[in-house]
């Protein structure tokens, strides 16, 4: 092996490590937005509970806020992370087929000249 074949199998593991830390993250954000849907669900029940007339909406309000800012930045975390994880992946794919078409250039090129 020359040294292009080896930095093509060095971008083509690269490749392929993006692709499944893509993916890693992808199941992370999926977990993560079941937990924010679940407890979304509960702040929007308790404000229903308080929301009845305006002075229990007050108590409720102050009582979800805290929940609710933590949702919030909860939502904004996974926003950020699939931006990664697409990101990640997008790369994978493209180092994927660099260091794929690298190593066949390079064994192609060797094959001919010992003819």
């Amino acid at each position: 092996m020359n040294l292009k074949q080896v930095i093509g199998v060095l971008l083509f593991i690269a490749g392929v490590f993006l692709i499944g830390l893509s993916n890693y993250i992808k199941t992370q954000v999926a977990q993560g937005n079941e937990q924010i849907f679940g407890a979304q669900q509960k702040v929007d029940q308790a404000n229903g509970l308080f929301g009845r007339n305006p002075i229990t909406n007050v108590i409720g309000q102050g009582i979800t806020s805290g929940a609710q800012k933590k949702i919030d930045q909860g939502k904004a975390d996974i926003s950020y992370y699939t931006v990664v994880a697409n990101r990640c992946q997008v790369g994978g794919i493209v180092l994927v087929i660099l260091g794929a078409g690298i190593v066949y250039l390079c064994r192609k090129k060797t094959a001919s000249k010992k003819k």
